[in-house]
């Protein structure tokens, strides 16, 4: 009896919500009542951004992720260190350095370790949708994010840049191929 009692408890709980404005109204409820923990804290008045570019590099790096990504048949709900997703890139030390840049423009994103803080782990990254679209040529992307304490606040609407515009189609065919 206590078990069915339980299976209906989570029956509550889970909601599949097909409605934007009631899972808006969801969403900002669950905001609210986390007392903040979910919600960036603004930029303080006196504090200046510094402006950040997508560049060939990031590209190259975002490739090699989707490589790995595409020829493993990871899901892309899984979440990897920064040195297996750069492997084959071992030997361009200058090339992977601000890898972690890519998350400026929500192409990977950081690996959560809480589920009601915002905390995450350190080196671990997975790719996102707007990585795979940027790759695919179906979405351009602000070439300048302005950033403050490690989160963009900001992008410069243009120019905005495709990733042909990083890496040239031959060469992009060529980095894509197993």
């Amino acid at each position: 009896m206590e078990n069915k009692t339980n299976q209906l408890e989570k029956q509550e709980d889970e909601k599949i919500v097909k409605d934007l404005k009631e899972f808006n109204s969801i969403q900002d409820e669950l905001v609210e009542k986390s007392k903040g923990k979910f919600v960036k804290t603004p930029k303080p008045a006196n504090a200046k951004y510094v402006r950040k570019t997508l560049t060939r590099n990031l590209a190259l790096c975002l490739i090699f992720v989707y490589k790995h990504y595409k020829y493993t048949l990871c899901e892309t709900t899984d979440y990897f260190p920064k040195k297996v997703l750069l492997q084959y890139l071992k030997e361009f030390p200058n090339v992977t350095r601000n890898f972690h840049y890519l998350k400026y423009w929500d192409l990977i994103q950081q690996m959560p370790t809480s589920p009601d803080e915002v905390i995450y782990k350190k080196g671990w990254y997975g790719i996102t949708e707007n990585g795979i679209s940027f790759l695919q040529k179906e979405i351009g992307l602000p070439k300048y994010a302005f950033v403050y304490n490690d989160f963009a606040f900001e992008h410069q609407p243009n120019p905005y840049v495709m990733i042909n515009d990083l890496v040239e189609d031959e060469a992009l065919e060529e980095l894509l191929k197993p």
